[in-house]
């Protein structure tokens, strides 16, 4: 065998290498995105395949912690973090949900939550995660690029977590009937994730603060109601 022939050889596997890894990367937005359009699709079967692949998504995406890195998932940050990152993230989104349902049953702002269990299921896992992979992550990376210069390290943290939730507000505007309120809490909200996302350097902790967020309102408003 000639050096030539061995050094192609090399060449063909390094490429089957990169291909594999990269296929990682498409799994998991196959996975999310493919979950995502079965559940908000009508039907019976559409709902259960997309239960099905949300689960399969969210086990997907936790084994793969750390090791997205190609296609452009390197600048969505969705690393491991700490056992204490994980616990804060948690305790976070539930006292901040406890207490936007405090403000909002006390002057009876209605918590625009849905009783379609896909919708819920989108809240409480696909959505948040999406939205902190695209918010939190590409949108971080972004701002950080064009903040990198305009100030010092904490007030650009802060400049770029603060700018990431007005944004991430503006977004939720394209919902009917979002009121100034909730638009308040929403910028609030994810003035939070954006802190959690710098602190542990994941969007992992972040999504993880916005689903309990999430199922916090929902439990919320169960219990109310059912004392009703």
């Amino acid at each position: 065998m000639t050096l030539v022939h061995c050094g192609n050889c090399m060449q063909g596997l390094s490429q089957h290498v990169k291909r594999t890894r990269e296929l990682r990367e498409v799994l998991f937005w196959l996975l999310l995105l493919g979950s995502w359009q079965l559940l908000a699709a009508p039907g019976k079967t559409n709902a259960a395949l997309g239960a099905v692949g949300t689960a399969i998504f969210l086990v997907f995406a936790w084994w793969n912690l750390g090791k997205l890195t190609r296609l452009g998932l390197v600048y969505a940050s969705w690393r491991p973090t700490t056992g204490s990152g994980w616990v804060v993230a948690a305790l976070s989104g539930l006292i901040a949900g406890a207490v936007i349902y405090t403000v909002g049953s006390a002057i009876g702002q209605n918590m625009m939550l849905s009783d379609d269990w896909r919708i819920v299921v989108l809240q409480l896992t696909l959505g948040p995660l999406l939205e902190e992979l695209v918010f939190r992550g590409y949108l971080f990376a972004l701002l950080a690029w064009l903040f990198r210069r305009l100030a010092r390290h904490l007030v650009f943290e802060w400049l770029i977590t603060v700018t990431a939730a007005v944004i991430f507000a503006v977004v939720h505007l394209a919902q009917p009937g979002v009121s100034f309120l909730q638009l308040a809490c929403i910028t609030s909200s994810g003035t939070l994730y954006g802190w959690i996302r710098h602190r542990w350097g994941s969007t992992a902790p972040a999504a993880a603060a916005h689903a309990i967020y999430n199922l916090t309102l929902y439990v919320a408003v169960g219990v109310a109601a059912f004392h009703e």
